[in-house]
This record gives structure tokens, sequence and C-alpha cells, in this order.
């Protein structure tokens, strides 16, 4: 397409967009709602949707998904979302190139966005040792997108919990970087939190707060799974906050307990983590990446995470 001459109503209808949309667009996936990504780009929630909508009226079909709680995507907005970032990156690269400024982003890491994990940033320090010149691109996501790029061979790499989306390529090649027991994270001030060990029946009185579906689908269903798996119907709290910081925040306030594993992240000082009678299951993190890739920087990333975790074992 990029080779071949567009034809008149085509360029006609690229007239009506602007490249500000494009990037509205996909800063507002980044966010997940109108709200924070208006935030984020310093610009109103009316001015945003407006935006929005005058893109969806140039291509003629439906970016979002209406009607839903959550911001979705609509098939067409998906596919839109993966040529809108290719776009910008391009433009992004010719800017830098042209501005003589051009830094040599040699290798593209994919992150979780809902979690953070000491073991990455211990990982990334030990490859900067080995490799001193090389500044690693980070993007951080959604474990769905993610994956997406991956298939893609948008990224070199990426981080993802175990069991992966269902998306996620079957070829891929991977290496488990750290794993942890579940705990129950509850307020110090909550009535169980006296306990040594929490039972079933103690797991059956609480309420949790997981993740939203929708950021990992398959990792959603492993918790739940892992708490029925115990004997009890566990009660979950809808909510639509993404990070494993706002879902100890509820936990904190005595709104829930959430499911944390000790080295996530830290745990405040108004926080416990309590062992259970049965396991709840286990949290794991490996890399993947794609078997074809031609990046000559990832062998040695891929080396320096084999060490990581032989060391880990240790």
């Amino acid at each position: 397409m990029s080779d071949a001459t567009l034809s008149p109503a085509i360029l006609r209808r690229m007239r009506r967009l602007s490249l500000r949309q494009l990037i509205y667009f996909v800063e507002l996936q980044h966010h997940g709602s109108f709200s924070r990504a208006a935030v984020a780009l310093a610009i109103s929630q009316p001015t945003l949707s407006q935006q929005i909508a005058q893109l969806e009226e140039a291509l003629g079909v439906a970016l979002l998904q209406r009607g839903t709680k959550l911001l979705r995507l609509s098939d067409d907005g998906e596919l839109f979302l993966v040529r809108c970032r290719r776009i910008l990156g391009m433009l992004g690269d010719a800017m830098e190139m042209l501005d003589g400024e051009r830094r040599t982003k040699t290798l593209r890491l994919g992150i979780p966005s809902y979690l953070s994990y000491s073991a990455v940033t211990e990982l990334l320090r030990q490859f900067r040792q080995r490799q001193p010149a090389v500044i690693p691109y980070l993007a951080e996501m959604p474990a769905e997108e993610m994956s997406q790029f991956l298939n893609e061979g948008e990224l070199d790499a990426g981080f993802l919990t175990l069991p992966t989306p269902a998306k996620l390529m079957e070829d891929m090649r991977s290496q488990t970087i750290w794993e942890a027991p579940y705990r129950v994270c509850l307020s110090r001030q909550h009535r169980l939190a006296s306990k040594k060990v929490l039972r079933a029946e103690d797991l059956a009185e609480l309420d949790f707060v997981l993740v939203p579906r929708d950021y990992h689908r398959t990792h959603y269903d492993y918790q739940l799974n892992a708490l029925k798996g115990l004997g009890i119907e566990p009660r979950i709290i809808d909510t639509d906050v993404s990070t494993t910081q706002s879902q100890m925040a509820l936990a904190a306030a005595g709104l829930g307990a959430c499911l944390i594993s000790p080295g996530t992240a830290a745990i405040p000082d108004d926080l416990v983590l309590k062992e259970t009678e049965a396991a709840i299951g286990t949290h794991a993190l490996a890399l993947f990446w794609p078997p074809a890739s031609k990046n000559p920087l990832l062998k040695s990333f891929c080396d320096c995470a084999r060490s990581f975790a032989a060391q880990a074992k240790r």
C-alpha cells in the first residue's frame, strides 16, 4: 500500500484526518478511559470525545464499543490501533533522523502496565552492565496488547505473567525469570489480620479485588479458579483498578482483599500478607520473544535472562 498511488477518494478522506486525532486515539487506548487520557493530554474530556468522534466519522467506522463500563475497542478499532502505532512510530523515527539526534532503539521490550516487578528492574540492570552502550526501549502495555505486538514483531521481547493470553502465538520462546506463591493481602486492621494462616472458611468471608479481566483474561481466570480450587465461591468486587498499587489501596481502606506475591511490589505498613492453609497458586513471570527475530542484541538479553533465572534458583 505504501508504494501504491492512493485513490482520489482515499486522499479526500485522509484530508479530513489530523495527526492529533491519531495521537489522541492511541493515548485513549493506553490510558483506558476518556478522563485519564484527557488529563495526560492536557485537554478537556469533551474535546477528546469530539476529536475521537470526528476520527470515527472520517473513517466511516466505530472505533469504540459504546454502552460498556470499561473502555473497549471494536474489531475495527483494534485493527486501526496497530496501524496508528506504526504510523506514529515511523513519523517519530523520521523526526529524530531529521533532527540529527536519532537514538538507536536496538532492543524493544514490553513491560506490564498493571504490575511492577523488582525482577524486571534487576534484570535490566544486569543487562546494562553487560551492554552499557545499549539503552532498551521500554513500552508499557496490557498483556493482551503486548501479545499482539509480539506476534507482529513490533516488540523484540516482552514480560508476561503465566498463563499467557490466548492470542499469544504458540511458537514463542520463553524463559521464566521469577515466581512466588500468592498471598492474601489484607488491611492490618482487618479482624483476620491477626491469624497466622487463613483457612478456606476465612477466605469465604472476604471480598476480593482482581485486576479487570480485560487487562489479562487468562491471568484473571487463573486467579479466580485458584480461589475456587480452595472450595469457596469467591466474592469479586466490581472495580476498574488496573495496578497492584490500586488494589492494595482498596485493601488498605478495608474494601476488600487482593492476591499479592512477595516481590511484585513494596507492601505498605498498613497491609499484611497472609499465608493460606492450602496453597492458592504460584505467580510466575516469563520473558517471551519471537523465534524468528533478527535482532542481534536479543540473544545477549535472553542469555542475561537465563543467567538471572539460574541465580534466582540458587
